[in-house]
């Protein structure tokens, strides 16, 4: 994949093809749409911001055309476009101007907060929005295949359901943007990725929000469940700078790349890394281990 995004930086033409040819993937092939949003923010960052506007244009009504043309409809496309391409391209604008991965971070947090904020107000029950979802497309589908689930967890989930397409959206956009950000390291600057990451840390006026987000959803969930969707938003902001955190300690210290391979494996593994992850971003926050390590 690195010599597909050597190949776009050959020219607007070439960058704009390449684009273009993968937002076509994913109408059929879904996570290829990650590495178009990739490539849309390496022409961002490398080239102008200009360029990356245009290919991602181009990709937008190619992919909104022929997806209209197979199924009736634009949304799929749609979604496809806010899901992989252009929350990715302005990320990769604030990135390009600030030269700073935990700006765009805040800012890919306050998107997310304003999705958060906006599907509140038009849906208001957000978990009976997500149970009607379910009796009327979900339910009918399971029960015709004779799938066995248990039926008492749906409420649970669909109270749950806001807070996780929220992190998945947060998680899904930050990283497709370091993929970028790293195909640029690794065409032109040669080790300049690792750098950025490791000094990944958001400021402390953010800190204190999440922490009283994090209360206020802890004992007013009930009352303001936003509070509970955002509580997973800050984390998962968090988390990313507890990896960075991990990240800077192993190199620091030479230590075995399995450490990382470790951390990796029990976050997909265990829902529970994440908020491990948060906290230890949250702790450096106020002890700053990345200055005692360069001061030893």
């Amino acid at each position: 994949m690195l010599a597909l995004a050597n190949y776009s930086m050959k020219g607007p033409k070439q960058a704009t093809l390449v684009v273009v040819l993968l937002s076509l993937l994913t109408i059929w092939i879904a996570p290829i749409g990650m590495l178009a949003g990739a490539i849309i923010a390496l022409i961002t960052l490398r080239i102008n911001e200009v360029e990356g506007a245009k290919a991602l244009i181009w990709a937008m009504l190619v992919q909104i055309a022929l997806t209209l043309s197979l199924t009736g409809s634009y949304w799929p496309a749609l979604i496809a476009v806010v899901e992989f391409l252009l929350p990715v391209y302005v990320l990769a604008v604030v990135v390009r101007r600030s030269n700073d991965l935990a700006h765009a971070l805040q800012v890919a947090v306050l998107m997310v907060a304003i999705g958060l904020l906006g599907f509140h107000f038009l849906a208001g029950d957000t978990t009976q929005w997500w149970l009607n979802l379910y009796q009327q497309q979900i339910q009918p589908v399971l029960d015709n295949a004779g799938v066995e689930y248990q039926v008492e967890l749906i409420p649970q989930l669909a109270k749950m359901a806001t807070m996780l397409m929220a992190v998945f959206v947060l998680v899904l956009w930050f990283s497709i943007l370091t993929l970028g950000r790293w195909y640029q390291s690794q065409l032109y600057c040669p080790g300049e990725f690792q750098r950025d990451f490791h000094q990944l840390k958001l400021p402390k006026n953010l800190f204190y929000a999440a922490i009283s987000i994090a209360v206020g959803g802890l004992f007013l969930s009930e009352q303001i469940p936003l509070l509970y969707d955002l509580t997973g938003v800050v984390m998962a902001a968090w988390m990313f700078q507890g990896i960075s955190l991990v990240h800077f300690m192993v190199k620091q210290r030479e230590a075995s790349s399995a450490w990382l391979v470790g951390m990796y494996l029990l976050l997909f593994l265990l829902p529970q890394m994440m908020l491990i992850l948060a906290t230890i971003g949250l702790i450096d926050n106020w002890m700053n281990f990345r200055g005692r390590e360069d001061r030893q």
